[in-house]
Parts: structure tokens; C-alpha cells; sequence
């Protein structure tokens, strides 16, 4: 069987000719981390790893390089699951940069998709589900600080962001001919907005996926995945959410925590049963998931006016879907396993990669904008990416957050130097690779179809769409075929269709009065 693609040949053959992109990726080895579900009640906590993905995308300028783009996802691994969570997405708005033509496809978008394609790619397992989970919230600047300050930068409203991401994850969706693990999976996709109907999540879909009945049978608008997750079937609600960085919906299970009816049984001392009757790990108002996210819709993050979308895609291999479903959960049972820490040490315990700029912590006595040298333990892939330990990506990752991108020098000097420090830290200078855009003229004609549309290069992307009846400006439009238009006098003569339009209106003055032509006229026929 051939090698599969390199993640550079992938990119290249989808970026548009002859425009030319450096790429850094950073990432981290899989390491011990705080499981995202809660264990249910007398159960430990699952064993889960933890790896973090950072690509960074560059272009040329007066012989150096200025950020145009970077993506964060964290990769959740457990015997049961593996979950890629698309943490942070940020752009600094100067892809000007690269002169593209009008009507080019936006290459961000393709190398989103082509980014979490490979990802998927490369950690698909045959006995296990895997999911891609992401929630898209417009903000001003995530990753760029300073980045809003340069007018070149659009940020999408929340109803174009969560269509980009549609746009985003439909090719993720799609079957690869590359897969060298050989890995048949059944894939869907769930979207929910809370606080839209069944009608408005159709709206937020591609629209070559909303006229293919063979691509819209993979996405399901107004439902979630959270039962379809190999999941224990009797675990309370609280135990089938997980628990991402800067998620809305963990924030609100965090203080539906604080009302359970009974807190969780310590499994150590855990003996005897609970009462008969009784569920303990089970929230008072909230009884069932359906019910979780009516009240989302009420949060102040999904009811202030913007909408909050979460989207996932289920890759399940064939056959892991027709076994047998893991076993109900008996809650007065002995765990065989040491006993996890308690529910409050649970809590304050935060994933390894924070979704928000550090403030304090343990190191906060070391300058955050200074990166130290890891030579010893970092190490350079074959094609230019830097894998560190946690911390000390945590570091890189900061040093970011304090840089500035306000005004294109501003922005050339802080890429090139965190370019410059991440490589001192991972002893290897020259780090990332250079990529060459292959594709050409029909070719990107026709991705452009498979993404979904949109221009790039100072213009608005993802507003405008065929279909939405809205356009950048956001004024109402018609479409073509909706449009009709005044026939001339002597057209369609002897079409009773036609003789309201040609001959049907009799001006008096400004007064318009519309009379029917003689033809159409039925009189009462004569009784004898």
C-alpha cells in the first residue's frame, strides 16, 4: 500500500498556485491529564491523555514572516474514546499579504480542514469511537492580541462563524483514499444552537450540503452525540458532558454541580448502597440532557444577543456500532481501582492547555515573554514540526498571548520572534516548512464548490451566501428565480397566465386597479 501524504504534500496540493506559506507546528506528547467526563457515582475517574496541536501559518514580508493564522486543538485519549476538541482559531486579518485573486476560495478555511482531516486520520483506531468537538463563539481575538486594531481584520458575526465551521468540518466528514490504517468508519455530524428551531439550524449548513440528499443524511441539525458516546447507559447526565477549556456548557455543569442531591460517594469508603429510590450524582432542575440545553438557551453566553454553536462529527468503525453496549453500571459496587481525588480537587483542576491568557501561576515569578532551552527533551519531526513537554508548550503558547499584531511591523517583529524563541527552546533553529500552493485555476473552481464558497483578500468570507437571502451589506435579496419579471404587451398573447400581467391594469391617476381580461370571465349560464 502507498505511504500516506504528508501532512505539507496535503497542504500544498489544496493551497492555490504559486502563493507560498511557512508552516510551524508545535505540538506535545500524549501525557496524563484530568479525565473530561465526571466518573460516575462509586466509579474512578477513566485513565485519559492528553496531547496539544498548534499550527501557526505564515506569510513572507520584506524578508521576514508575518502570522496570518493559527489553530489550537487538544486531543483526549482513553480506552473507550478519543476526542479532538478544536480549542482556539485566530487570524491576525493580514492575508493580504499574499495578493490572492478575487473569488480564490479562502486558504484558512482549507487549511482548517485539511489540519483536523490529518489529525483525524492519524489517530482513528478500529476499536474505539472517535469525535471531533468544537464550539464557535465570534470574538474580537482569541490568539493575536492587538490583532482587532488592524482594519484589514474581519471578524465574522455569530452566524457566520458557525457557518464557516460548518464549512469547516464538511470535509472532514468525507471518506480519505490515504487512509493507510484502513479504517472503514460510519461518520456523522450534529449541530446545536441554543435558541434556534429545527428551521434555523438548516441555515447554518453549506448549501451544496443542504441540495445533496447524500450529504445532508450526515448531518443532524438540532441534536447532539452525548448518548452515542460509548457511554455507561444508566450514568447520571452530569457523567455524559465533558468538560472542555473556556466551554460554555462545562461552565454551566460546574455550577449545576453545586445542587446535586447527594455529592459523589467517595469509592474507597463506599459500601453499602445507596437509598432505595435515590440517584446519587443527579442534578435537581435538570433531569435529562434535552432539558440541558432548553436551559443553555438561557445562559448569558447563548441569550445575550449572539449565538453559541457546538458542532461534533462521530467517526464509529464498523462493527464497534453492532457490539454489545458497555454494561450498566452498578453505583453501590467496589471499585478494583485506587480511589480518584474528591469532587472539589476534581473541579479546581485544569486541563494542561488554558483557553485564556495566563495571569498568575506557580512560575509567575519568571518573565512569561522569556522562553527557556528544552534541547534535552524536545525533539524535530521529519517534516520541521517541534513536539515539547507540556509546560514547556504552556510557556511557548504564553509567549504568544503577550506579543502584539496591531499594525503589520508590529506584527512582522512579534511572528519572528516567537518563531525565534520557540525554535531556542526546542534547540532547532529553522524550524517549520515552506509550502508551495499546486492548486491551479479549474481546480480551484472546484474546491471551491466543496467548501462551500467565499472570497478572501480584504473581503467579508462566509456572509453573502447563495441561498441565505442575505448579503454582506446585509440587506434582503431575492434570488433570480423569485424574481418576476413585467411581459410586454403582445407577449404571451391567449396565455391566461399572462393577461393580468400584459393587459390587466387599468391607471387612474396614481391609483393602480387591477381587472380581469374577458377570457377569465365566467358567467352564470342561463336556466330556461
Amino acid at each position: 500500500m502507498p505511504n500516506s501524504p504528508t501532512l505539507p504534500s496535503k497542504l500544498a496540493a489544496s493551497l492555490p498556485s504559486p502563493h507560498k506559506f511557512t508552516i510551524h507546528h508545535l505540538s506535545t506528547p500524549p501525557t496524563p491529564s484530568p479525565a473530561i467526563y465526571s466518573a460516575p457515582p462509586a466509579q474512578v475517574p477513566e485513565k485519559t491523555k492528553c496531547e496539544s496541536h498548534f499550527l501557526s501559518v505564515s506569510a513572507p514580508h520584506n524578508g521576514s514572516q508575518v502570522q496570518l493564522f493559527a489553530l489550537e486543538v487538544l486531543i483526549y485519549t482513553t480506552t473507550t474514546l478519543i476526542t479532538i476538541f478544536v480549542s482556539k482559531a485566530d487570524s491576525t486579518g493580514y492575508i493580504h499579504l499574499l495578493k490572492l485573486p478575487k473569488g480564490t476560495p479562502s486558504p484558512l478555511r482549507t487549511i482548517s480542514s485539511i489540519f483536523l482531516s490529518h489529525l483525524v486520520e492519524s489517530h482513528q483506531r478500529k476499536d474505539r469511537q472517535l469525535v471531533v468537538s468544537l464550539f464557535a463563539r465570534a470574538q474580537d481575538q482569541y490568539l493575536f492580541p492587538g490583532s482587532i486594531e488592524n482594519s484589514g481584520k474581519h471578524v465574522l458575526d455569530d452566524r457566520g462563524l458557525v457557518k464557516w465551521w460548518c464549512r469547516v468540518l464538511e470535509p472532514v466528514l468525507q471518506p480519505s483514499s490515504h487512509d493507510e490504517k484502513n479504517t472503514t468508519s460510519t461518520v456523522k455530524a450534529y449541530l446545536r444552537v441554543p435558541g434556534c428551531d429545527l428551521h434555523e439550524h438548516l441555515s447554518f449548513f453549506p448549501p451544496h450540503v443542504r441540495s445533496s440528499p447524500t450529504l445532508r443524511a450526515q448531518w443532524h441539525p438540532s441534536r447532539d452525540p452525548l448518548l452515542l458516546l460509548n457511554r455507561p447507559p444508566n450514568a447520571p447526565e452530569r457523567c455524559l458532558i465533558p468538560r472542555f477549556p473556556d466551554d460554555p456548557k462545562s461552565r454551566f455543569v460546574d455550577e449545576l454541580d453545586e445542587e446535586l442531591t447527594e455529592p459523589p460517594p467517595d469509592p474507597k469508603k463506599h459500601k453499602e448502597s445507596p437509598s432505595k429510590g435515590k440517584r446519587p450524582g443527579k442534578w435537581r432542575s435538570v433531569r435529562s440532557l434535552e432539558e440541558f440545553w432548553e436551559m443553555m438557551a438561557f445562559r448569558q453566553e447563548c441569550s445575550s444577543g449572539r449565538l453559541v454553536g457546538f458542532l461534533w462529527a462521530v467517526f464509529t468503525p464498523e462493527g464497534l456500532a453492532t457490539s454489545s453496549a458497555p454494561p450498566k453500571l452498578d453505583f453501590a459496587q467496589k471499585p478494583s481501582l485506587p480511589p480518584p481525588s474528591t469532587t472539589a480537587t476534581e473541579k479546581s483542576q485544569q486541563p494542561l492547555a488554558s483557553s485564556s491568557p495566563p495571569t498568575s501561576s506557580s512560575s509567575s515569578t519568571k518573565d512569561p515573554t522569556v522562553v527557556q532551552s528544552n534541547s534535552e527533551t524536545a525533539f524535530l519531526d521529519r517534516h520541521g514540526g517541534v513536539t515539547l513537554p507540556q509546560k514547556h508548550y504552556t510557556r511557548c503558547i504564553s509567549l504568544l498571548l503577550h506579543l502584539d499584531y496591531a499594525t503589520l511591523a508590529i506584527a512582522a517583529e512579534s511572528s519572528m520572534r516567537w518563531i525565534e524563541d520557540v525554535g531556542i527552546c526546542a534547540g532547532r533553529e529553522g524550524w517549520g516548512w515552506d509550502v508551495v500552493g499546486q492548486m491551479k485555476g479549474a481546480g480551484l473552481l472546484g474546491l471551491e464548490g466543496a467548501m462551500g464558497g467565499g472570497e478572501v483578500g480584504g473581503r467579508k468570507e462566509g456572509m453573502g451566501e447563495v441561498g441565505t437571502g442575505v448579503e454582506a451589506g446585509g440587506a434582503n435579496v431575492l434570488d433570480a428565480g423569485l424574481v418576476r419579471k413585467k411581459k410586454r404587451a403582445g407577449d404571451g398573447e391567449g396565455d391566461a397566465g399572462s393577461a393580468i400581467g400584459a393587459e390587466g391594469r387599468a391607471m387612474d391617476g396614481d391609483t393602480v386597479v387591477n381587472v380581469l381580461s374577458t377570457g377569465l370571465v365566467r358567467k352564470k349560464p342561463k336556466i330556461k
